[in-house]
């Protein structure tokens, strides 16, 4: 990597759980992965078994720590540590809650998790200005003790986000958050200059195990 204190964050979205099959909201539930998932992560662990990453950070609920101990696998030099800053959004009354009855019951905090827009209070949950500053800070600590390293992060697709609107800033009115599949593999670099996207939402890996990319919270 050439010396410009250039901090490198392989991010990697947890593999596919029950929930997220079936569009029941997890939030911060801790759930593990389905066979698929499973699948999924010793894909992109494969995919990465030859990279080679200072530090490895994943969010310490199962479904990510399950995604990042299969890539770690290919790794005996590193160690999981697990951070509760990259946990998915807190979102209180509405985990473990289907998408369907949500958009009844709530339709102006789920058109906010579509749309680059203010979402209310979640009900028992993290605010989405706290949210983002969980992420935020967390992305900025990490290319301090970083700098001029490359590191693993596995994380979740809300948290991700944040992430792309750290790094890029907000989207025009009315345009659509982007989201990435689960075991995808997006990549944002700390240059001295300030952030950069490099790759977003790459899944081409999973075609090895005969899937395309699906896109789901």
């Amino acid at each position: 990597m050439p010396n410009d204190n250039i901090c490198e964050l392989v991010v990697v979205r947890h593999g596919q759980t029950t929930a997220n099959r079936t569009g029941i909201l997890q939030g911060q539930l801790d759930t593990p992965l389905d066979a698929v998932g499973i699948a999924q992560a010793h894909a992109i662990a494969e995919r990465l078994k030859n990279d080679r990453f200072a530090a490895v950070y994943s969010s310490d609920l199962t479904r990510a720590m399950f995604t990042a101990q299969a890539i770690v696998s290919h790794h005996p030099e590193l160690v999981v540590t697990p951070c509760r800053e990259l946990r998915e959004w807190n979102l209180g009354e509405l985990q473990a809650q289907s998408y369907d009855d949500l958009r009844q019951k709530y339709p102006e905090i789920l058109a906010g998790f579509k749309l680059d827009s203010p979402i209310p209070a979640i009900p028992g949950g993290e605010s989405q200005k706290d949210f983002q500053k969980r992420i935020s800070d967390f992305m900025e600590f990490l290319s301090c003790r970083h700098a001029n390293e490359r590191i693993l992060l596995v994380s979740h697709g809300g948290a991700m986000q944040r992430m792309f609107s750290h790094v890029t800033g907000m989207l025009a009115p009315g345009n659509i958050r982007p989201l990435c599949g689960n075991a995808s593999l997006s990549v944002f670099q700390k240059r001295t200059a300030g952030w950069q996207l490099i790759t977003w939402n790459d899944t081409s890996h999973l075609a090895a195990i005969g899937q395309h990319t699906t896109l789901t919270f």
